[in-house]
């Protein structure tokens, strides 16, 4: 660790790991403390009357509720409200905080989270950008399940916050991304996102025909990718495998799916499970059908980490084919009839399928520790510490 003095700006608690954005922002602050001295200005937002102990992370609880004049000025594309509102409150702690004391970088989880801070000047800012700030509105622009009115609205949207946050980009000293492809200028790094949970080497995973799915069912992506799954996907594999039973865990699904799917055959909506971990253990297989949404899934390289044979949409697997390979770690899907033969495949015979979940681990265990981001971190960061 070198002496320099490290601010950590962000909007997620760093010791919680409920979503894939509280695991980044863990796995974020985890690094940036083996680097330097870190102290965590935190905006908390979504988790409530969650203690902190650590006399290093400065912890201020924030309503974002704007009126309607303000929710009208974030959509015109012409300003950075476009992409998040200027906060009078967090901006003021903000400016008090970087005056208190000389820090040598400011890192912020997330370009919205320095844009809510009222930052101006961009030059000495590092920003975890994650996902492309545009890249899930340009893809529900393109989804025909939406009307016409709200396909138009998505572009425009898309359209805005591209032309503003690719010149915050380009401004800032540095930084990151969740998928080595949307490094788009040369002040970018890549950041791999890595798997909260991890299976012991020796463990041998099970042989059945549990199928599962694991993710925050309140965000579109996932319950739309869950949807089309149940309606496209599993009638055809219940046809050759009647004795399959797919699973679907994470809070927030929205009650009207969660009636829908469960009418269909050997469907079970679980919610919040306690123990995700041996939720894993009950299932041999585990599925990815997401696409839409931007960045990586980490469900994926979680599911992977796992022991579990793993078959994803093409969409889910973007970002990956760096380390991970089609028909060696995991199984990818084309199509929705692709996806359903992939899957029936790997029913028909589980024990013979078992070689790609253990390649697949061997893989995410070389390549997707925090190890690897605390290396990205030390020579993008403060490469002469």
């Amino acid at each position: 660790m070198c002496d320099k003095n490290i601010l950590f700006v962000t909007t997620y608690n760093p010791y919680v790991q409920k979503t894939g954005a509280h695991q980044r922002t863990r796995h974020l602050f985890n690094a940036l403390k083996q680097t330097a001295h870190v102290d965590v200005l935190f905006f908390n937002l979504y988790d409530k009357n969650v203690p902190i102990t650590d006399s290093h992370v400065f912890m201020y609880d924030v309503d974002l509720e704007a009126g309607a004049l303000s929710k009208l000025k974030g959509c015109v594309p012409f300003g950075q409200h476009v992409i998040a509102l200027k906060n009078g409150r967090c901006s003021r702690i903000y400016r008090e905080m970087i005056q208190r004391r000389k820090y040598d970088v400011v890192v912020f989880r997330y370009l919205a989270t320095a844009v809510m801070c009222g930052v101006e000047d961009y030059a000495d800012v590092v920003i975890d950008i994650d996902d492309i700030p545009w890249h899930n509105y340009h893809k529900m622009a393109e989804n025909p399940s939406y009307s016409w009115i709200k396909r138009v609205y998505f572009g425009y949207k898309s359209w805005g916050i591209k032309r503003v946050a690719s010149r915050i980009m380009k401004r800032c000293r540095l930084y990151y991304t969740a998928n080595p492809q949307d490094c788009l200028t040369d002040n970018s790094r890549y950041l791999p996102n890595i798997p909260a949970i991890l299976e012991s080497q020796d463990y041998v995973s099970a042989c059945n025909k549990n199928i599962l799915f694991v993710g925050f069912m309140a965000f579109p992506p996932n319950y739309q990718g869950v949807d089309h799954f149940i309606n496209y996907i599993w009638r055809n594999v219940c046809r050759k495998h009647p004795d399959a039973h797919f699973y679907v865990v994470g809070k927030g699904t929205p009650e009207h799916l969660r009636k829908a799917w469960e009418s269909y055959p050997h469907v079970h909506v679980l919610g919040f499970v306690d123990d995700l971990k041996e939720m894993y253990r009950k299932c041999s297989v585990v599925v990815s059908p997401v696409y839409s949404g931007a960045g990586t899934n980490i469900k994926v390289l979680e599911a992977l980490a796992m022991k579990k044979i793993c078959v994803v949409s093409d969409f889910a697997f973007k970002g990956f084919d760096a380390h991970l390979t089609d028909g060696v770690d995991l199984l990818v899907a084309r199509s929705d009839s692709d996806y359903a033969a992939l899957l029936g495949k790997a029913l028909s015979d589980v024990s013979a399928c078992m070689n790609l979940a253990v390649h697949g681990y061997v893989s995410i265990r070389k390549n997707y520790t925090s190890c690897a981001v605390v290396s990205v971190i030390k020579d993008s960061l403060l490469p002469d510490c």
